[in-house]
């Protein structure tokens, strides 16, 4: 018996006609969300752009030429 009734809730609750509400504030927030992305992911490039770089060019990058030479010591 519970678990029909559990059921038939369930359904209404799918099926039923729904409304949202979005206040004010929910469109700066999501503003701030694409800004912050943006802007984080500026900070990723800027922390690899050498070795971005150094993957269209073809080269190796300065860092990568002095940790080879550290291994061979």
């Amino acid at each position: 018996m519970f678990a029909s009734i559990f059921n038939a809730s369930v359904l209404l609750s799918i099926l039923g006609r729904k409304t949202a509400y979005l206040d004010p504030g929910s469109g700066s927030f999501i503003l701030q969300l694409i800004i912050a992305g943006i802007v984080g992911a500026g900070f990723v490039l800027r922390g690899y752009w050498s070795k971005v770089v150094s993957f269209f060019k073809g080269s190796s990058t300065e860092e990568d030429d002095d940790l080879d030479d550290a291994g061979d010591a």
